[in-house]
């Protein structure tokens, strides 16, 4: 029970006690299917979560870019007394918390593309796994929802080698920003963007 309270506390809360806000005009042009990685220092949840990365620790939550750039889906706890679920939001919603947000490109295209952002979209609605579990497809935590709906668009099981920790298995952000499909193109940090070499 205690691994479990443990692990619910530590993956991914999408809510943080961060102040700032980056403004959407300060990011770089964005394509559906992007992934946006919030900064392991937007809030207490968001380090927890990052903690639990077993490779890169700078980020704390990861949402899906949709609507060419305008929203963003990610599976979200909620604020305090709101149920969590997987939800659609604006852009500038998504970036209200953040002090550092990673932009990540992903190599998907035609129908697997298609098929990913489908999954994301149809998504919408679920509630938030706070049992962190990769066996239940009811409910999704925010790498949880990224890894399904990547393995949808393969047609294969996207991350086969998933962390493992105090015997539970679970997708951390790591095993996702790490990913051989993914590329980091820019590291926004308070309003400044730097874009990274191709």
């Amino acid at each position: 029970m205690l691994r479990k309270v443990i692990l619910a506390a530590g993956l991914v809360w999408a809510a943080g006690g961060a102040q700032a806000q980056l403004s959407p005009k300060a990011l770089p042009g964005l394509e559906a299917g992007d992934l946006l990685f919030k900064g392991a220092e937007t809030g207490a949840g968001t380090r927890v979560a990052a903690g639990w990365s077993l490779g890169d620790k700078r980020w704390g939550h990861v949402g899906i870019v949709a609507d060419g750039g305008r929203s963003v889906i990610h599976a979200d706890t909620g604020k305090p007394g709101e149920a969590g679920a997987v939800r659609k939001v604006a852009l500038a919603d998504f970036l209200a918390d953040v002090e550092t947000l990673g932009i990540y490109e992903i190599d998907l295209t035609g129908e697997a593309r298609a098929t990913y952002l489908a999954f994301a979209e149809s998504s919408v609605g679920l509630p938030f796994d706070h049992g962190f579990s990769v066996r239940s497809e009811n409910s999704l935590y925010c790498s949880e929802l990224v890894w399904r709906a990547m393995s949808a668009g393969l047609g294969e099981d996207a991350i086969p080698e998933k962390s493992v920790r105090l015997g539970h298995t679970y997708v951390s952000i790591s095993d996702l920003s790490e990913h051989p499909l993914l590329r980091e193109t820019a590291t926004v940090t308070e309003g400044r963007a730097s874009s990274l070499a191709k």
